[in-house]
């Protein structure tokens, strides 16, 4: 028999996963599809930054905020899926539902949540190590923490790496910053980052070459022959975003925009450029799921609020337990 889901949410930024845990807390058998390797959209190309205007949390970082909302979507058992892309999605109309394909697999859903924001974030590859991938070169800057007691250099002119590196002079053994391109808006504020920071050595010059020894790069040799060796590399260079998927889909705009079991949420929105509170997002995924509920279960109750349903109640006791050790 085929497995039809009530719900089938696209993107696993975010608007998705918060949209994965209302799914469950509503009682829908849902399932979320996210095409990167791992959840957090746009948020996890600054996984490192502080997020500061989501309503009762004065400040969490990128990194904690993917951490808890995936944790949170998972409390249900709703399936999440990471690199799983959706290639085609087309309406079988004699059946009332929507085929959903991927490379490995196809699936049945009532309904769609399109969740994909700007599309799938891919990172800019550095140039000089020609497309291959290695064990210590990172695209996405992660905790200070996880460097401590590295060499680490820092590659490329982006602002995520002026927000980083005063943090990992505290837990690195040391900080190189190269980049063929200067990152400040002009030399004053060049010389004022410098000096602030003079453990940080700063080089801007061309790349020549680098050294590898199995799977992780050594050294890299700018244009003077200056040779910098390292533990661990952080790349910065820009992202690429693309929604290119969704033009090769059988399902067009038009039923997309049209379609009453189709919702889009999150910064997928079209008119809400340029305006990408998280919280919006979050409040798109709870209307998502509560039209859905009255679309195909009219006569279910509403779900019974958190800090009073006994769903809970194993969590609440495991939060005060932690919380009073």
């Amino acid at each position: 028999m085929t497995n039809i889901y009530e719900t089938t949410i696209i993107g696993g930024g975010p608007a998705g996963l918060y949209a994965a845990f209302q799914a469950g807390l509503y009682g829908l058998n849902g399932q979320l599809l996210e095409g990167d390797q791992q959840f957090g959209g746009k948020v996890a190309t600054y996984a490192e930054r502080v997020i500061h205007d989501i309503g009762g949390m004065p400040n969490i970082t990128g990194q904690d905020l993917i951490q808890n909302l995936t944790a949170q979507a998972a409390f249900y058992d709703t399936p999440l899926r990471t690199q799983t892309l959706v290639t085609d999605v087309k309406y079988l109309a004699d059946q009332h539902y929507y085929q959903i394909d991927t490379p490995d697999d196809r699936y049945y859903s009532q309904t769609l949540i399109l969740a994909m924001g700007g599309g799938v974030v891919r990172p800019k590859q550095l140039r000089l190590f020609e497309e291959q991938t290695f064990e210590n070169v990172h695209y996405a800057p992660a905790n200070p923490e996880d460097y401590r007691d590295q060499r680490v250099v820092l590659i490329g002119p982006g602002y995520n790496l002026m927000e980083l590196a005063p943090h990992l002079l505290v837990t690195a053994k040391s900080v190189v910053w190269l980049t063929t391109k200067r990152p400040f808006v002009d030399e004053a504020a060049e010389k004022a980052f410098l000096t602030a920071y003079p453990q940080i050595d700063y080089y801007c010059q061309p790349f020549a070459s680098y050294q590898q020894v199995d799977q992780q790069v050594t050294s890299i040799t700018l244009a003077d022959q200056t040779q910098i060796t390292f533990d661990q590399a952080v790349v910065s260079l820009g992202y690429r975003r693309s929604l290119q998927t969704i033009d090769q889909w059988q399902l067009s705009a038009e039923q997309i925009e049209e379609r009453p079991d189709i919702w889009v949420i999150g910064n997928q929105i079209p008119d809400r450029a340029g305006i990408s509170l998280l919280t919006s997002a979050f409040q798109d995924g709870i209307t998502a799921v509560t039209e859905i509920v009255a679309q195909l279960k009219p006569t279910a109750k509403t779900p019974m609020v958190t800090t009073h349903n006994p769903v809970f109640q194993a969590d609440t006791k495991a939060y005060w337990q932690e919380r009073l050790r």
